[in-house]
């Protein structure tokens, strides 16, 4: 049953659980402080309004001082405020993230979809992380935890 507003002539207004049929047969309820007969108050609507946009991000941005139309100040702010809004985007919600990795590879095959540097180094050593990748390696240990010969540095002993 939907909920109304009534008010009575003496200024008290209250709501009133009601089906339709009721209220269609003017059985308005009774006003609690006096007993005197009600009306029933124009509902409000209720709705939502509004649309949800992502930001666009860096590869929409433009990519050169023509595209920035010559340097426009508020251009520019615009593209700022445009990126920064869309990092705390990708921030909350990494899943809306886009690949940093650099693009090796972008003609040809590759064309629908470029190959990046850490797909490469993937393919090319699939024991390798993108750690690695990166030059972060650890020195090889043996298996008691030592640094193995072929990581010490200088001549062999």
């Amino acid at each position: 049953m939907p909920l109304f507003d009534f008010r009575c002539g003496c200024g008290r207004t209250f709501e009133a659980l009601m089906s339709f049929a009721a209220l269609r047969a003017s059985n308005t309820p009774q006003c609690p402080g006096c007993g005197r007969p009600t009306r029933r108050l124009p509902t409000a609507g209720a709705g939502l309004t509004g649309t949800a946009t992502v930001p666009a991000g860096p590869d929409a941005a433009p990519a050169s001082w023509n595209g920035t139309r010559q340097g426009d100040r508020e251009y520019v702010a615009h593209w700022r405020r445009t990126l920064d809004a869309r990092a705390r985007l990708e921030a909350k919600h990494p899943e809306l993230g886009t690949t940093r990795s650099p693009v090796v590879a972008h003609e040809g095959h590759y064309e629908g979809a470029p190959l990046t540097l850490s797909e490469l180094t993937r393919r090319s050593d699939p024991g390798r992380t993108d750690q690695a990748a990166t030059g972060t390696r650890t020195a090889p240990t043996d298996p008691a935890g030592a640094p193995s010969d072929a990581s010490r540095s200088g001549p062999p002993p």
